[in-house]
């Protein structure tokens, strides 16, 4: 039985800890402290390779590095930080990690040197193996924000809340993106913590549920973290694999110049934000793992196609990727969310980050050395045989509608 309790017909569902009204307030609070962040990751990823690149005189190996340091960063502290959370305090390490990205803008706002890059990539979560809305920078906090809106949105509503914050957070990191192109370097780190420091703020009015000092998941709710998360791990094998090297493939193999390649790589972020507004509508109609699996089965076709293939229909492939790949994934996230109990869900989701960031670091390497000293295909094959033993996994894990997952508990 659902913990939600009962409603009248057409009154508003509400979770069972909070009045509605309440929740709908904190779920707001909680949208706009994402689209703060995401205006400040759009400023930060633009300003942060030209303070490596001109400021500190580095070369691309060196903001490489850096990067995948921030990735491992955010690997490894979104684990811990959503396990502490899960069992510890909640609200309490969400604050903390919506910190760490302020921290690091004044890091970065100190007289440029390397060591100071390096420690504010770390603390900020800087890289490039994550979307802007999930990953990329300052993601850090991501799973017990995931929790949380899970806590505050109906069941039935949650799978549009998910699609709703990726669009809204995508767009904003777009125009923080767009921003970056004006002021010096110093203004645009100023306002990045100004928008950070705000969303630190905004959060504070954000109610966040209690959860019991020292608890531990129980066996049920860890078989479900340790499936979601191998399947996690593919999932990010296959970006750090290819994902970086989508750009340099048409620059190095098709002499595409800069300003047709940036029309290219604006219409697919364009379309991959759009995409997760479907979520909604692919999961009723055939169901989230359905979904998933279609979805990401016809992404691996087009990636193993794209190196074999003219210029014309390989950007073509390009700019349906990055849409075919997270359409479904806020229904996903709903499954994921809906499987637990409220406490098991920022580790759960932790778990799940560190998981694909990690995988997707350590693949960033093997696809730069097989793009430049192998073949140019090993990278598209790789992604396309990474994605169907993925989509093969949910299947083996979850079932078709997923039959193979314990009924949901928690709320």
């Amino acid at each position: 039985m659902s913990p939600e309790r009962e409603h009248p017909a057409g009154a508003p569902e509400a979770p069972s800890w909070i009045g509605a009204a309440s929740a709908r307030r904190g779920i707001w609070f909680l949208l706009a402290t994402r689209i703060l962040r995401g205006l400040a990751a759009g400023l930060i990823t633009i300003g942060f390779p030209y303070l490596v690149l001109t400021d500190l005189r580095s070369g691309a190996l060196v903001l490489g590095l850096i990067y995948a340091g921030g990735a491992l960063s955010t690997a490894l502290l979104a684990y811990l930080f959503g396990r502490f959370g899960s069992r510890h305090a909640m609200r309490t390490t969400y604050l903390v990690s919506l910190a760490l990205l302020p921290i690091a803008c004044v890091v970065l706002l100190l007289p440029p040197e390397l060591p100071l890059a390096v420690l504010a990539s770390v603390l900020g979560g800087f890289s490039a193996t994550g979307s802007l809305a999930s990953g990329g920078v300052g993601g850090i906090e991501m799973p017990l924000q995931t929790a949380i809106l899970s806590d505050l949105a109906p069941p039935s509503k949650r799978t549009q809340w998910f699609s709703q914050f990726t669009f809204t957070v995508g767009i904003s990191a777009a125009f923080g993106v767009l921003a970056g192109g004006f002021g010096t370097l110093d203004q645009l780190f100023m306002v990045a913590l100004a928008l950070s420091a705000s969303s630190f703020l905004v959060a504070m009015a954000v109610p966040v549920r209690s959860v019991a000092q020292g608890r531990r998941p129980s066996a049920r709710s860890k078989g479900v973290i340790r499936r979601f998360a191998t399947t996690g791990i593919l999932n990010g094998f296959s970006t750090g694999l290819l994902t970086p090297f989508l750009i340099p493939f048409f620059v190095l193999y098709f002499h595409v110049a800069r300003p047709e390649m940036s029309i290219f790589t604006t219409a697919s972020s364009l379309l991959g934000t759009f995409s997760v507004l479907s979520a909604p509508y692919l999961e009723l109609r055939w169901g989230w793992v359905a979904s998933i699996v279609g979805t990401r089965a016809a992404a691996a076709t087009l990636a193993v196609l794209m190196p074999f293939v003219p210029l014309v229909p390989a950007l073509a492939a390009y700019i349906a990727l990055p849409a075919l790949r997270i359409a479904a994934l806020p229904a996903q996230q709903t499954a994921l969310m809906g499987h637990l109990p409220y406490a098991d869900r920022s580790e759960a989701a932790g778990t799940n980050q560190a998981a694909r960031i990690g995988a997707a670091s350590g693949a960033t390497a093997l696809g730069g050395f097989a793009l430049e000293d192998v073949a140019v295909a090993v990278p598209f094959l790789g992604y396309g045989l990474a994605l169907a033993a993925n989509a093969f996994l949910y299947v083996r894990f979850f079932g078709w509608h997923g039959e193979r997952l314990p009924a949901p508990t928690g709320g």
